[in-house]
C-alpha cells in the first residue's frame, strides 16, 4: 500500500492470464488491497479485460489497474489508447519498479504465457510499492518530472474532446 493508503485496484484477464490474475489477486487481498476483479469466475477476451481496466483507471474510480493476457502486449496496447492511462508491460522486478518510479504508470500489464505465478506476484508487489520519483537522483527527477508533464500536455492535443480527463 502506498504510504499506508489502501489502493483500489481493478484487475482483469483473458484465459491465458486468468490463473496469474487469480494468484496475484489472492496475494493482494491478503495484504489488504481493495480489489475489484472484472472477471472473477470466467475469463473474458483480452480486449474486454483491457478496456474495463483502462476505463476504471481513467475514470479515477480505481487508483491502479492490472491487466493480463497471453503476452501482455495486447492489453498494454489497448490500455495505452485511453487518455490518462499509462500502462507498462513488465516482465521483471526492475521494470516494475522503474515503470512507477520513472514513468508513473497506473496500469501494470503482464503475460500469463511469460510470467509464472510467483514471479507475477513479486512483480505486482514491486510495482504497487514503488512511488513516482522515488530513488531518483535530483537531476534525473527534474528530467522525469518535465517529461511526465510534457506527456500530459501532449495528450491534450491527441484527445482534444476529452477535457478534464487525465
Amino acid at each position: 500500500m502506498a504510504g499506508g493508503i489502501v489502493l483500489k485496484i481493478i484487475m482483469g484477464a483473458d484465459p491465458a492470464g486468468f490463473e496469474l490474475k487469480n494468484a496475484i489477486k489472492a496475494d493482494l487481498l491478503k495484504k489488504g488491497y481493495d480489489i475489484i476483479d472484472i472477471d472473477p469466475e470466467t475469463p473474458v477476451l483480452f480486449q474486454e479485460a483491457a478496456v474495463a481496466v483502462a476505463q476504471g483507471v481513467q475514470s479515477r474510480e480505481y487508483d491502479r489497474g492490472i491487466a493480463i493476457c497471453g503476452t501482455g502486449m495486447g492489453v498494454s496496447i489497448i490500455c495505452n489508447k485511453h487518455r490518462g492511462v499509462y500502462a507498462a508491460l513488465c516482465e521483471s522486478l526492475y521494470q516494475a519498479r522503474r515503470a512507477k518510479a520513472v514513468n508513473n504508470t497506473n496500469v501494470l500489464c503482464m503475460g500469463g504465457f511469460i510470467i509464472g505465478n510467483e514471479m507475477g506476484i513479486e512483480i505486482a508487489n514491486a510495482w504497487l510499492e514503488a512511488e513516482h520519483m522515488s530513488g531518483l537522483t535530483p537531476e534525473m527527477a527534474r528530467i522525469v518530472e518535465k517529461e511526465y508533464d510534457q506527456l500530459v500536455e501532449f495528450e491534450k492535443t491527441v484527445y482534444p474532446d476529452e477535457e478534464g480527463q487525465q
